[in-house]
């Protein structure tokens, strides 16, 4: 039974959602609630549940101060967040804690349940996982005991770890069975040795994966899929050629990352621009030294990925918010430029007519519009 804690400040929603789950026909124990978050810590220490399901808003402690904790003390608890409020800081944030759903209120019982069994059957996954690993242990050191018994010495890691650096994804097929040639035919046409190579080499792709793109290395069948990898093993053709399979996704992730690189450049200066256009200081030598590199090398990656100088694109998104607030607000002209990043006035005026033909007043009057840049 998978079990499950509840923290929910309003007793008639913990009374619904406790009574109306038929908790033991979906697999599920219920081991404790609470009304809030500071009350319900210790009482998930002691129980360690397997899923705990709370509500955002709550006093004392809030569901997302409590989910942080119990991340850190329980972290493969999965957490269900149950929540009133539908806005983005919230959601973003809870995906930050690592919570496996984020619902909305009212649930509907069955959304609920399909939330639950969702993380259950996440849970049982897991639970395989682990028992596949301490199998496949096992076998290694039952090897580790009689090693006379062949000449294998076990995975070239340096071996294997120079190809995924350095070599073509075309190449994958050849590098295995080269590979597989260079250990031999007496040793990994045995169960025992091919399990414990094969184990070696897929944590050795793994890892490099995860160090290039934790995301791909978290989520991808290729990684994660433990059960086919043990299917594989069984024989030694299927054994090759999954581990083609593998090298293959590993090489792909590394070169699509290494392509990325410009774009995940450019994403994370855009994000920085949006939030800080309005700063009058905002230069090129702020966001080159946020984004952790030279400002001549950004200077130079921003103008190849957007076909904008970096203070062209700057002043394009000053300019747009400006023209919002000319259409959707009262406010001066002046005060606009001040609230887009241009402390002086004069300055402003100008920008603006460069960019939209007019000046802002005019902009707003609706004069001339169709000269304007919009």
């Amino acid at each position: 039974m998978i079990k499950v804690f509840l923290v929910e400040d309003e007793i008639v929603i913990r009374r619904g959602i406790r009574n109306n789950v038929d908790w033991k026909a979906y697999g599920f124990e219920l081991v404790g609630e609470a009304e809030d978050g500071e009350r319900a810590y210790p009482m998930i220490l002691k129980s360690k549940p397997d899923i705990l399901l709370t509500d955002v808003k709550m006093p004392f402690m809030d569901g997302l101060e409590l989910s942080r904790l119990v991340k850190k003390a329980l972290p493969k608890t999965k957490i269900i967040i149950l929540s009133g409020y539908d806005e983005f800081d919230y959601a973003k944030e809870a995906i930050k804690i690592g919570v496996s759903e984020y619902l909305l209120k009212p649930v509907a019982s069955m959304n609920l349940i399909e939330a639950l069994k969702k993380a259950g059957e996440k849970i049982r996954e897991e639970e395989e996982h682990s028992r596949l690993l301490e199998r496949y242990f096992v076998n290694y050191e039952k090897y580790m005991e009689f090693p006379d018994e062949t000449d294998y010495n076990g995975v070239d890691r340096k071996l294997i770890e120079n190809f995924l650096k350095t070599g073509d994804v075309k190449e994958c097929g050849i590098f295995i069975d080269e590979y597989f040639e260079a250990v031999g035919e007496e040793n990994y046409m045995s169960l025992l040795l091919r399990q414990y190579m094969t184990m070696d080499i897929f944590y050795c792709v793994r890892e490099f994966v995860k160090n290039i793109n934790g995301e791909a290395a978290e989520n991808s069948l290729e990684l994660t899929d433990m059960k086919r990898m043990t299917a594989a093993i069984e024989h030694a053709d299927t054994t090759i050629s999954y581990l083609k399979e593998l090298f293959t996704f590993a090489l792909t992730a590394r070169d699509t990352n290494s392509n990325d690189r410009y774009g995940q450049i450019i994403r994370e200066a855009k994000d920085y621009i949006g939030d800080h256009f309005n700063n009058s200081e905002f230069s090129l030598n702020r966001i080159a030294e946020y984004i952790g590199v030279s400002s001549s090398y950004f200077s130079s990656i921003f103008k190849q990925g957007t076909g904008q100088s970096f203070i062209e694109y700057l002043t394009k998104v000053r300019i747009d918010k400006a023209c919002e607030l000319l259409k959707c607000t009262t406010l001066r002209a002046a005060e606009i430029g001040e609230r887009v990043g241009y402390s002086d006035p004069h300055y402003f005026s100008s920008a603006f007519k460069k960019i939209m033909g007019q000046s802002p007043t005019e902009y707003r009057a609706g004069k001339n519009q169709e000269s304007g840049g919009k």
